[in-house]
């Protein structure tokens, strides 16, 4: 219900129409939607935009309609147009009343379209409050989603990002295309990593998105590591000690070392680092019965990190066949590049992973689930 209908039935009083001052807000186009992407609110902070953008975008530019993102500070690498918080209301209310469509989870936002008649898919995160727009332009997200993993606490993203996609295209254009839907988003996903099997020596470039990381842990060759490190600098992850001499020759190119502790782990692996001013941290994947047996030995050290698992269990009552993943992780083994561990050793290499669609593993084990914090998880299954 509209607030000024909640209003009137409330008090029994007659609200006049609304008006709201405007101030022009120059284009370089006149056809465009308004998306609020970010809010500093975490409960209205909506995480699936990337997504939904990727999926409008190419339908929005067969008819030259543009995208105008409302945020509070942060901005995307979308090449759009943004409005932060230092851009008064009064322009961004003449930019609602000239817009296509309004999304997003702003009841002020909402008020405005609402009064101006501007059609709008509103999130609605706030069940205190009656809405500030009428119930067939609302998405709610006080319940869950099938087969649908909600990565954060806040029920707004429990909204499948194809739900309000779908719900855009609807409004805009009267017909529902059909998307693959998401199943779960690693937490890790947005980090673009390329990881090093040093089963042989890679002259990599770095473009600086990339977070570069060699595996020792995969597959432990110092031979291959110290000639790696004189091309490139990047993150070391072992699960065994390190010789002196390579770590010290080295150090200023190992960013940060991630000691994988494992049954009977040599603590004094922990001293040499120390000693030579090396940055690390102990993480593991050991169950926690055999974890107490290896605590006691780093009792003086940095507290160690236990690695996010995935038990796949979203995975439970879908047609496998129809499910994949997307990749931000680049495997490099070989002269190669996977999109997993698992597809490296299966030798299913990419040419291009971060656009391919990976099939999941007939069988899943535990280094599988391991890198599954690293995926996008999506299915072909309409659900």
């Amino acid at each position: 219900m509209n607030l000024l209908k909640s209003f009137k039935t409330t008090t029994g009083l007659e609200p006049g129409k609304a008006h709201i001052y405007e101030k022009i807000f120059p284009l370089p186009f006149n056809d465009y939607i308004i998306l609020e992407t970010q809010s500093i609110d975490p409960n209205k902070n909506y995480c699936f935009w990337s997504r939904i953008i990727e999926l409008i975008k190419p339908i929005l530019a067969e008819k030259n309609i543009n995208i105008i993102h409302f945020i509070d500070d942060k901005r995307y690498h979308f090449d759009d147009v943004y409005i932060d918080g230092s851009v008064l209301l009064a322009q961004k209310t003449y930019l609602l009343n000239h817009a296509k469509l309004f999304c997003g989870a702003s009841k002020i936002y909402s008020l405005i379209c609402s009064e101006y008649g501007i059609k709008q898919c509103y999130l609605k995160y706030d069940y205190y409050l009656d809405n500030v727009s009428e119930q067939e332009n609302v998405i709610d997200s006080d319940f869950k989603r099938k087969n649908f993993v909600n990565p954060t606490p806040s029920t707004i993203n429990n909204i499948r990002p194809e739900e309000i996609a779908k719900k855009i295209i609807k409004m805009l254009f009267n017909y529902e295309p059909e998307f693959d839907n998401t199943i779960s988003i690693g937490r890790v996903y947005a980090t673009q990593s390329i990881e090093i099997i040093p089963d042989n020596v890679f002259n990599i470039k770095s473009d600086g998105k990339n977070e570069m990381v060699i595996r020792m842990d995969y597959l432990f060759s110092e031979e291959n590591l110290d000639k790696q490190l004189d091309l490139l600098a990047g993150s070391v992850v072992t699960n065994k000690p390190i010789n002196k001499n390579i770590l010290a020759r080295h150090k200023r190119k190992i960013k940060k070392l991630y000691y994988k502790i494992e049954k009977d782990s040599n603590a004094d692996f922990v001293d040499l680092l120390e000693s030579l001013g090396i940055e690390f941290e102990l993480i593991t994947s050991l169950p926690e019965e055999e974890l107490n047996k290896e605590k006691i030995k780093y009792m003086d050290f940095k507290k160690i990190n236990r690695l996010n698992i995935l038990d796949l269990k979203f995975l439970d009552g879908l047609d496998k066949s129809k499910v994949y993943f997307k990749s931000n992780k680049i495997v490099v083994k070989s002269g190669k590049t996977f999109c997993s561990r698992w597809h490296a050793k299966a030798a299913i290499s990419s040419e291009n992973v971060r656009n391919s669609k990976s099939e999941v593993p007939p069988y899943i084990d535990e280094s599988f689930k391991e890198e599954a914090d690293y995926f996008y998880f999506l299915t072909k299954e309409q659900i």
